[in-house]
């Protein structure tokens, strides 16, 4: 036998040795007590963020336009800092007297408003040219957030920003997911704070047999054209919804849902954010949305109709967000918080918004002109 058949059925050998090994002793191991304990790396808490250093032009699809009033169908610039922040699109001074961060979902993302008008933009010229210190203005918005993310947002990486405020304005994201599980723990992948990891992937339980053709095919477009697919997908089909609802398998009818646990729990979150910025001497500041989810309004009666499939009337709905938007007035002044009320200050109208909680360009230059006129009262005060 020639020396290197020789070599191969050792090698051979040595392989199906040492693998039936290690399969007897993990069958021995699963068996027996471990004499240590494993710190496990498989689940990870979700940082739902913008990747950071990335820049794109986004424009809403024709099925999107289909449900909105007084939106512009044109392409909206959004550049994302270092540390996964929007930038305001304003000259950034090196170093500020004061910083201000804002957290929420798409109500404060607003990628469909130009750059420079994007509320956060607005704030920060205004309260430069307002006040005699130099500001600089972070935007920490992401669509789908809710106050549980913004929360986990503000330990990663709001607090090593050493901002002086930190403004949250949530609800509708922690209502759509509250109405459905009555939790933050139970949610779909999409909005889970608890995730199991998978190849250095966010999954779920239910995810973990995801189809591993379609894996493949995403690998390969990521590898060979990803600027050539960034490009022509929302162009080539944007008319086709290609993402299944986010929250099927977790519907709940309203009569099924335990209100006074619902409350407690958003209260619990919104009253957790304010300790954890105080502790860490971050001066908190609460917002209400402004909205247009009022029973009485034709558009909202049809947009319950649409989304709502049955669980919620366009009463039940709106009685249940505007109880929401109640709890964190009811938070501010249990803690002693500033308070920006916009739900009673934007009006409820296409002009400014151009669904049920989305600003237009109008609303974000107006929601700028509040929310900047209060933060300098509260600065002058200091």
């Amino acid at each position: 036998m020639s020396l290197i058949k020789q070599s191969l059925i050792v090698i051979f050998v040595s392989i199906a040795t040492l693998k039936i090994a290690d399969i007897s002793f993990g069958i021995l191991q699963s068996q027996s007590v471990n004499s240590s304990l494993a710190k496990g790396t498989d689940r990870s808490i979700v940082l739902r963020e913008l990747n950071p250093n990335q820049y794109a032009s986004i424009r809403p699809n024709n099925n999107y336009m289909k449900d909105v009033e007084n939106l512009e169908q044109i392409d909206y610039e959004i550049n994302i800092d270092k540390d996964g922040f929007i930038k305001t699109g304003n000259q950034v001074e090196l170093s500020p007297n004061i910083k201000i961060l804002f957290l929420g979902g798409s109500t404060t993302e607003t990628l469909y408003v130009p750059e420079k008008n994007r509320f956060p933009s607005v704030v920060e010229r205004n309260l430069r040219s307002q006040l005699t210190q130099t500001i600089n203005v972070f935007n920490g918005g992401v669509s789908g957030n809710n106050s549980m993310h913004s929360i986990f947002a503000l330990l990663a990486k709001g607090i090593a920003l050493e901002p002086n405020y930190v403004v949250l304005m949530h609800n509708i994201n922690d209502f759509a997911l509250l109405s459905k599980t009555e939790s933050y723990w139970i949610a779909p992948r999409s909005r889970a704070v608890l995730v199991k990891n998978n190849d250095g992937k966010f999954s779920t339980i239910e995810d973990s047999s995801r189809n591993i053709f379609f894996n493949l095919i995403k690998t390969a477009k990521n590898m060979l054209a990803p600027n050539l697919y960034t490009y022509l997908r929302p162009r080539l089909f944007a008319d086709i919804t290609l993402h299944r609802d986010e929250f099927e398998g977790f519907t709940k009818n309203y009569i099924d849902l335990d209100l006074e646990l619902m409350e407690s729990r958003f209260r619990s979150s919104i009253t957790s954010f304010v300790k954890i910025s105080r502790a860490w001497n971050i001066k908190p500041i609460l917002m209400t949305q402004g909205n247009r989810i009022d029973h009485n309004l034709e558009y909202f009666q049809k947009w319950v109709v649409r989304y709502q499939r049955g669980e919620m009337t366009p009463r039940e709905f709106s009685d249940l967000y505007k109880r929401m938007n109640e709890i964190t007035r009811e938070v501010a002044i249990q803690e002693n918080v500033t308070l920006i009320d916009l739900d009673s200050k934007i009006p409820k109208t296409s002009k400014f918004l151009y669904d049920t909680i989305h600003l237009n360009e109008a609303g974000s230059i107006l929601m700028g002109e509040l929310v900047s006129k209060k933060l300098a009262e509260v600065i002058q005060s200091q």
